[in-house]
């Protein structure tokens, strides 16, 4: 299982065909350097459709939180899936998500 990490720079969901969310990492928290993997801009894909649902729209929230925050996040995934968002070989099953950098507050 590989792991990539980034900020998160887009999500997109698709209800057409497939429900389907769509995240594009990026190198950074405020430019739009995007992850590449073997030259492709890489596509992060989260699938409403199967049973693990409940887990999937949890980790959305992480995401969420983590465009609107700017934090880091790690995301494990499988090889390059059987579908594609642009060009094939760019779109990778998400199987967890992890937010790595998160401030911290002191009193």
């Amino acid at each position: 299982m590989a792991r990539t990490s980034g900020y998160v720079g887009t999500l997109e969901v698709e209800t057409r065909g497939h429900d389907r969310v769509w995240i594009g990492l990026t190198q950074s928290a405020n430019d739009n350097d995007w992850i590449r993997v073997a030259r492709k801009r890489a596509w992060f894909t989260l699938d409403l459709e199967t049973a693990d649902r409940p887990v999937h729209l949890a980790e959305l929230a992480l995401l969420k939180q983590a465009l609107t925050e700017g934090l880091q996040v790690q995301v494990s995934h499988d090889g390059a899936a059987a579908f594609h968002k642009s060009v094939a070989g760019d779109a990778f099953d998400c199987t967890g998500v992890r937010v790595l950098r998160s401030p911290m507050h002191f009193s």
